[in-house]
């Protein structure tokens, strides 16, 4: 039965069920991979550096999502690294037919990112030349921008300090809060394929070579 909110249905269409086990599992990973780096490099053992471990968090997710992609695991998606709307960094983007789908970690979920504006026409952007790859991406992205203007915005929200959380959300567009918000995605039975370790917990090493493939993301990243 098709649900009677269209933001449910809308969701539910473009992340199918059957995938969603997928995510949780990710995201443990994630976490995981930013832990065992605060923990081994001392450099982000200071007072200051704790903080930074929301940004590892995000590097890791992103990353672990992309593998999902180029594993051939989510079919129907594809993937692309956008700047922010201040274009002072990357993140990931998931593209489905409909859909813009990007991953958040928030206190709150029942609130929307801080930075949930997430700028989807390059076309008016004036930085052009501050990064080596903008005036590429600026031309690949008006060429594009009719396409992606199309798209509706989810979320991935999960956090905070523990993994407590993941949900699918779609946003209101004008207020802070969604208007649908899946249920707890952690809750579900992580299904995971068999080349993918298997989700034990936050705490739990992720597999060896994982993470020397997160290591050398890291690295490319900087």
């Amino acid at each position: 039965m098709q649900p009677d909110n269209p933001a449910e249905h809308f969701t539910d269409t473009e992340v199918p069920a059957e995938l969603r086990p997928l995510f949780p599992a990710a995201l443990r990973r994630a976490y995981s991979a930013a832990d065992i780096t605060m923990e081994r490099d001392d450099y982000l053992a200071t007072p200051g550096a704790k903080y930074q471990r929301g940004d590892l968090i995000m590097l890791a997710a992103s990353y672990e999502f992309e593998q999902l992609l180029k594993r051939g695991l989510l079919p129907g998606f594809d993937g692309t690294w956008e700047f922010f709307a201040k274009p002072t960094g990357k993140h990931f983007v998931m593209l489905t037919s409909r859909a813009r789908i990007t991953l958040n970690q928030v206190q709150d979920p029942r609130k929307k990112p801080r930075r949930a504006v997430f700028r989807n026409n390059y076309a008016e952007l004036n930085e052009a030349g501050l990064f080596d790859s903008f005036d590429d991406e600026l031309k690949r992205a008006r060429e594009e921008a009719e396409r992606d203007g199309a798209r509706r915005l989810l979320h991935i929200l999960h956090g905070y300090h523990d993994l407590d959380f993941a949900h699918i959300a779609y946003p209101h567009p004008e207020r802070n809060r969604h208007i649908y918000r899946s249920r707890n995605l952690m809750q579900l039975p992580h299904e995971v394929s068999s080349d993918l370790p298997a989700p034990e917990g936050p705490s739990e090493s992720p597999n060896p070579e994982a993470f020397e493939n997160f290591e050398r993301h890291l690295k490319d990243d900087e």
